[in-house]
């Protein structure tokens, strides 16, 4: 069938040309930006749309494939519905803000609005979730939610890139200030789910060490020179748009069993109150309402030993005590100051050992089971470094612990640089699923 390129917006004077077209032609456009949906919702339902978006085979021939075209196909119902989602948005935009306040706003709003589907059950799901559909259906994926913030930032006419580290992860780069962003709405999103549902920015053009995690790292393209932001340039927007006069912010300190003074900042909001806990690069949080006190989270939660709450603190004494109780288990630090512990359980298949991993992240501590042919505990000489920052970031273990069983395979060194490997046969072992990649 004929595709139309159409490099406008619809107008009424255009229904009868569209409706005159043979069933099953495509209407394409670059996006919606100036589209009125009411348009689409007059057109017939045999035609087809495509909103190319980042997904554009003449850019990137990487993208020409039947997988990629699929996700920029929709029909004009689908779009009007699409634009409806985004109106609903868009009508809380001052035209006056800055392009990074706008970026900002949409992209908490995504954030906060929308959630992360762990569980693609249907064939239907597993399209909605990586294209503009996720706006209707509330749920997405990263290449969804990559190609939706794409999508909502060429409406405001602010620059923004769809980029993907194939058959992994999908997430933007935006231009602020002559400067291109690297932004990842895909793990604040999920950041959001242990935040009491705020978004936290942290991924917002802030970390340093964003394309040091392998899924941001794009092999099969140019590398482009790209900035961060600084502290001045996000808190002026972020004051500016989400800072609530009535929170009240009080910092204390409170004292371990292990002598250690470890500062903490309570921030009211309202009913909610949130417990920053900061010592040193590690920031981390408790949420409760304002109906359990403090002191119970300090001392039975947040700091206890049996919560492993030396995971805080550099405390020798701490590290002993725990040693000596259990001497399968090992403290590892990343780069980035975040800090897990790894207990070691069993050899569980062949040569893969059994493991539980141990983390805090924001309002509570949790656990995961994972499995590797690495011997965790007795490391060579700087594989500590590879796993705890490679092989274990802690967005990785997430999704294979979810998704994939908790096998995460291991770390080797090819050509000097840690590299992750994986089994492909015990890896069918343990997932005994069949992998949609992004």
């Amino acid at each position: 069938m004929s595709n139309f390129i159409v490099k406008r917006p619809l107008t009424l004077k255009d229904l009868k040309f569209a409706n005159n077209l043979p069933d099953g032609s495509t209407i394409v456009f670059r996006n919606t930006k100036g589209q009125k949906k009411d348009i689409f919702e007059k057109l017939k339902p045999t035609l087809k749309i495509r909103i190319i978006g980042g997904l554009d085979e003449v850019e990137k021939p990487k993208y020409n494939t039947e997988k990629y075209y699929a996700r920029t196909i929709y029909s004009p119902l689908e779009v009007y519905k699409i634009i409806e989602k985004i109106e609903n948005i868009e009508v809380d935009i001052d035209p006056t803000w800055s392009d990074l306040e706008k970026a900002m706003y949409i992209y908490n709003t995504l954030c906060e609005g929308m959630k992360y589907d762990h569980d693609e059950r249907t064939e239907r799901s597993i399209h909605t979730n990586r294209c503009l559909l996720g706006l209707v259906t509330g749920t997405a994926v990263c290449a969804g939610f990559s190609t939706i913030y794409k999508e909502m930032l060429d409406r405001q006419g602010i620059e923004c890139l769809y980029q993907n580290r194939k058959y992994e992860h999908a997430w933007n780069l935006i231009r602020i200030n002559g400067k291109l962003i690297p932004v990842d709405l895909t793990w604040d999103n999920e950041d959001s789910e242990y935040e009491n549902n705020k978004c936290g920015f942290k991924y917002f053009g802030r970390n340093e060490y964003f394309f040091e995690y392998p899924s941001h790292q794009v092999t099969e393209e140019p590398v482009l020179s790209t900035s961060i932001l600084t502290n001045k340039e996000f808190q002026k927007a972020y004051n500016k748009l989400f800072k609530n006069k009535n929170i009240e912010v009080k910092t204390q300190k409170y004292n371990t069993k292990y002598g250690v003074d470890i500062t903490y900042t309570v921030i009211r909001e309202g009913k909610y109150q949130r417990c920053f806990i900061s010592n040193g690069k590690t920031i981390k949080t408790a949420i409760y309402d304002d109906t359990i006190n403090l002191n119970s989270i300090l001392n039975y939660n947040l700091f206890t030993y049996d919560n492993y709450k030396f995971l805080f603190t550099k405390n020798i004494e701490a590290k002993k005590e725990m040693r000596a109780k259990n001497d399968k288990i090992k403290l590892f630090t990343r780069d980035d100051g975040t800090n897990f512990l790894i207990q070691k359980v069993r050899s569980s298949m062949g040569e893969t050992t059994e493991y539980k991993y141990i983390d805090m992240d924001n309002k509570c501590l949790y656990r995961y089971t994972l499995y590797s042919e690495d011997d965790f505990l007795n490391l060579q000489n700087g594989y500590e470094k590879g796993v705890a920052n490679i092989l274990l970031f802690r967005k990785r273990v997430v999704e294979k612990a979810k998704k994939f069983n908790g096998y995460v395979g291991y770390i080797g060194l090819a050509n000097g640089i840690f590299t992750r490997y994986v089994n492909p046969v015990t890896e069918e072992k343990f997932t005994g699923i069949k992998r949609y990649w992004n």
